[in-house]
């Protein structure tokens, strides 16, 4: 299978457009991950700021012992809703993700035949392909095969 110095450069090109496109999208998957660790910290020190202020407001003991014992339960409700909001972003980031690469493989396999479609000549690449083994079939014909069969067999016993 031959290649000119221009296919090799237009499917250098196609590979390195593919490369980019996959960073691009490793780049907005990270991105989300942050927005949603973001999300994470801001809802847990609103719930801080609201359990201090719980209890910088108590006015005797008693209250100060009932809004403490309020915020098991509360910090309960936080890490259910915590833990249930992370399976939602990570079954939605990873769809995203896998969606978008499957698009983006589809697209770079498109744009690689069209690559070695334009320049081959139209020629198609099993065919290239075949032409390129035909150096190494003749390795496989009979005659080659029989005359390796004449040399192993040992004298009649």
């Amino acid at each position: 299978m031959y290649f000119d110095a221009q296919s090799a450069l237009t499917l250098y090109k196609v590979n390195l457009q593919f490369s980019f496109r996959l960073c691009d999208l490793l780049r907005e998957n990270a991105l989300r991950w942050n927005e949603a660790g973001s999300r994470a910290v801001d809802t847990c020190a609103a719930e801080l700021e609201s359990a201090t202020t719980r209890m910088l407001d108590a006015s005797d003991w008693s209250r100060l012992a009932l809004v403490s014992s309020d915020l098991y339960w509360k910090a309960l409700q936080l890490q259910t809703r915590a833990v249930q909001h992370l399976a939602e972003t990570t079954l939605s980031n990873h769809g995203s993700l896998s969606a978008a690469t499957q698009e983006a493989v589809s697209a770079w396999q498109k744009e690689a035949a069209a690559a070695l479609k334009e320049t081959t000549g139209a020629m198609p690449i099993s065919t290239t392909l075949q032409d390129y083994l035909q150096d190494y079939l003749h390795l496989l014909s009979p005659e080659g095969a029989t005359a390796r069969r004449k040399s192993t067999r040992s004298k009649p016993h």
